[in-house]
């Protein structure tokens, strides 16, 4: 349980920045990563789903939800826990390398999806729901060492975490897919 107050806080940025990236693509006219080029497999390199709108903004919600997280630390009950927390203290720094961590993760699983001949939209377990909590954790791990026992929960619990907010997110309009 305490395993999982330290996992949640630590990839609380990266769950909100991959989560309302989506909310661009309401808008028109977004300027796709790729260019709309194609790979040397003569497939798109990351289709028009990854816009430079949509790594911007998941980075700036990445350091907000991090600024948030320092601004309330001092105040959170940490001490009332029977056994001591690990709880990495935020900044924007760390709000920014979450952030463009997730975004890169993002974009890792959709050129690996381009590779294997995946639409856009089409659901890949696990490279769907992981991809931005690996990208999160890689660069992370350059600034402050991470615990394996994290990443290894948060590989088991994000998958359940977003499929739930997809299917909300398809209930309301947002997502095309419930994936």
């Amino acid at each position: 349980m305490y395993t999982l107050v330290e996992a949640i806080w630590i990839i609380l940025p990266a769950y909100a920045a991959n989560g309302l990236t989506p909310l661009i693509g309401l808008k028109k006219k977004l300027h796709t990563i790729d260019g709309g080029r194609n790979f040397i497999d003569g497939r798109r390199i990351l289709g028009d789903g990854k816009t430079w709108e949509g790594f911007f903004l998941g980075t700036a919600v990445a350091v907000v939800i991090a600024i948030i997280e320092m601004l309330a630390y001092p105040y959170l009950p940490w001490n009332i826990s029977p056994v001591r927390l690990d709880i990495i203290p935020m900044s924007p720094f760390t709000g920014l390398l979450i952030g463009i961590g997730a975004m890169l993760g993002d974009v890792g699983g959709s050129f690996i999806k381009r590779r294997l001949g995946l639409k856009r939209g089409c659901f890949a377990p696990l490279l769907d729901q992981d991809d931005f909590v690996l990208g999160s954790f890689l660069l992370l791990s350059l600034y402050m060492p991470m615990k394996v026992k994290w990443i290894i929960l948060l590989l088991i619990i994000t998958p359940v975490f977003h499929i739930t907010a997809n299917i909300v997110g398809y209930k309301l309009g947002i997502k095309k897919q419930p994936w």
